[in-house]
């Protein structure tokens, strides 16, 4: 009786023991919402960078609300310098997928942008350009 006590008591451990080992690992979450980013290479823009972290895709999302935008059909002496596409991954969020067309300064302390589509324009303020330069400019 004591020897299959043992034996029990020996099949236990030894599970516990094998189940603590092994880590259980969750897949990180995809964000909801990622950018991708194109640069002008002649008439035909190339994703040159995908935004997938949530702090900088928030934080450009923020910058571009913050723009005071105006109903107006603009015609730009040159093309965008960049293309900044939203892509919304969740289906329960009713996020419009939009494409912005950024022109920057040739001082480089103000973004022009356009919502494609949708006859929007604004520009953005001087400390909010210096902050979204920095993700623009980095590779």
């Amino acid at each position: 009786m004591k020897k299959l006590l043992f034996a029990v008591l020996l099949l236990v451990t030894t599970i516990l023991a094998a189940c603590q080992d092994k880590e259980v690992t969750e897949a990180p979450a995809e964000p909801d919402l990622i950018l991708h980013l194109s640069k002008s290479e002649g008439k035909d823009y190339t994703l040159y960078k995908k935004i997938e972290d949530k702090e900088t895709v928030t934080m450009v999302m923020d910058l571009l609300s913050q723009v005071d935008w105006e109903n107006a059909d603009v015609s730009m002496s040159r093309q965008p310098d960049y293309k900044i596409r939203t892509i919304n991954r969740d289906p329960t969020v009713s996020y419009e997928q939009a494409t912005y067309a950024i022109w920057i300064s040739p001082q480089k302390d103000r973004v022009e942008a356009v919502i494609e589509g949708q006859s929007k324009y604004g520009k953005m303020t001087k400390e909010n350009t210096k902050k979204l330069l920095p993700i623009l400019e980095s590779p």
